[in-house]
């Protein structure tokens, strides 16, 4: 039974032996159950191949294989070593990093050239990063505490570590955690999302080549509730890190509390404001809002879906946006995210498509918004491709405004003074994201300091660094990925007390 089918992308000329098995202990295998899931061209609408899906046992058998390694093998290995495989898997990367980007805009249809190459590059960016931090960021202190006593911390590795990562970016919301969490030398069990496995599956080989030894990060593609399930639930998994949306985070930190309260890191949904100033350069803030809403086809937990624009200067925004979007917008030449024109592609899939056009019929017909989209539905089309849309003159109150929509849907309201924007911008349940445009520097840090959000854009939009720290407030998750607390966030404290003295 061959793990692997052979597939060719011809836009791009390349052919691969594509990885259709789990991925336990360096080796491709089938599923326990035999079941597989079929995986879709988002832009076309057919099938590109099955691969096999995980069941609770293969589960089992993925973690069994971690903790082997972890405790026979990973955690004896010194963290220079492990660094220097990271630096081998980076520059692995980067040889294919054209053959990788290219599977995904396969199976997530983002546009090759402008999107998905883009991610490629952060993600060897972020593998070199996290290569140099393994022998860095794992160090404690000594804490002097008198003549006959002092102390010691260590940062220690939590062991096997469950993750969960979403669709919207397969390869990059991968590598945020799977680099890190290895350069603090747990070791892993990752679930890919079921409709953009492919990648994550293809790229695993990459790991066998640079080194890694076997167990050391495994890969079992599933449905969510079946293999996402059973990771969170597990007994022996010592933390789970999962993306995606809130109520599935809800679950899963539900899962991990009653298993054996395991270790929880989430980055769940967003609902991200941008507030423009009537000092903005408002040129500069249309270049980067409709970026921030548009790019991935708004399929990002923080694009900012919700744009507040001071009453003086929304209609010359409006004006400004419109010109800009219709300029910045193409699908491409016959509906193809392969093609170098293409800058938003299709979204998802079906279900998706159709959750979008829910809103769009809702803020249309029941609320009675005025809706202005950048190009025409591709009606004849069996991809799920949407234009861009925007609604004006949204109250807080409607659900356009306080529901994520995660498409191509930007949402424009108007605001008086300082005192109403924060307002506005902090009424929500979620708080991953921020941006705020003005030339005032005491407007701009007001802001920063009174926005309850991870993190805060000042005069541009989801340009997210390695090197800072990622994660929401409020129901947006708990934790922190990238940056330093890329690897602290995988390993936990220990403190030792050392007494020279007698008992007296």
């Amino acid at each position: 039974m061959s793990m692997f089918e052979t597939i060719t992308i011809p836009q791009v000329g390349f052919t691969y032996s594509l990885p259709i098995g789990l991925f336990i202990n360096n080796k491709y295998v089938a599923s326990k159950d035999g079941k597989k899931i079929d995986t879709v061209n988002p832009s076309t609408g057919e099938k590109i191949t099955s691969f096999y899906a995980a069941s609770e046992e293969d589960v089992d058998d993925a973690v069994k294989a971690a903790r082997e390694a972890y405790e026979n093998v990973w955690s004896m290995m010194a963290a220079e070593e492990r660094g220097l495989l990271l630096y081998k898997l980076a520059d692995l990367i980067e040889r294919d990093k054209y053959k990788l980007a290219a599977l995904e805009t396969l199976d997530s249809g983002k546009p090759y050239h402008s999107n998905a190459v883009n991610d490629l590059q952060q993600i060897i960016q972020l593998t070199r990063y996290f290569a140099g931090s393994a022998d860095k960021y794992t160090k404690g202190e000594t804490i002097p505490l008198n003549h006959d006593k002092y102390a010691m911390t260590f940062k220690v590795p939590y062991g096997v570590v469950g993750q969960v990562i979403p669709w919207n970016y397969p390869l990059a919301m991968a590598s945020w955690k799977i680099q890190g969490c290895l350069a603090a030398g747990n070791t892993i069990v990752i679930k890919p999302a079921e409709n953009t496995s492919i990648s994550l599956l293809y790229m695993a080989q990459l790991f066998v080549e640079a080194g890694f030894p076997p167990g050391v990060l495994n890969v079992v593609p599933g449905l969510g509730a079946t293999a996402g399930t059973a990771l969170a639930a597990h007994p022996d998994v010592n933390k789970i890190a999962f993306t995606g949306s809130t109520q599935v985070g809800q679950k899963i930190m539900e899962l991990a509390g009653k298993s054996n309260l395991k270790a929880v890191t989430l980055e769940c949904g967003g609902k991200s404001p941008a507030v423009v100033f009537a000092d903005a350069a408002l040129d500069n803030a249309v270049e980067w809002i409709a970026n921030g809403i548009y790019y991935n086809s708004g399929q990002n937990c923080t694009a900012n879906s919700r744009v507040y624009i001071q009453e003086r200067v929304y209609d010359e925004f409006i004006s400004k946006f419109r010109v800009f979007v219709r300029k910045m917008w193409t699908f491409g030449e016959k509906l193809d995210p392969f093609d170098e024109k293409c800058t938003v592609g299709p979204v998802i899939s079906e279900t998706q498509y159709l959750r979008i056009l829910s809103y769009l019929e809702h803020g249309q017909n029941e609320e009675r918004l005025k809706m202005e989209t950048v190009g025409d539905f591709q009606k004849d089309s069996r991809g799920y491709f949407l234009p861009p849309l925007y609604f004006l003159d949204v109250p807080q109150s409607s659900k356009l405004n306080q529901e994520e929509i995660f498409g191509p849907v930007a949402v424009f309201s108007k605001f008086k003074d300082y005192e109403e924007a924060i307002k506005l911008a902090n009424d929500t349940m979620y708080g991953l994201a921020a941006a705020v445009f003005s030339e005032n520097v005491r407007t701009v840090n007001q802001f920063v300091r009174d926005i309850k959000a991870g993190t805060v854009w000042v005069n541009s939009s989801n340009d997210e660094e390695i090197s800072v720290p990622f994660g929401g407030f409020k129901m947006s998750g708990i934790g922190r990925e990238l940056g330093q607390s890329g690897v602290d966030s995988y390993a936990q404290l220990k403190a030792a007390h050392i007494n020279l003295s007698n008992y007296t």
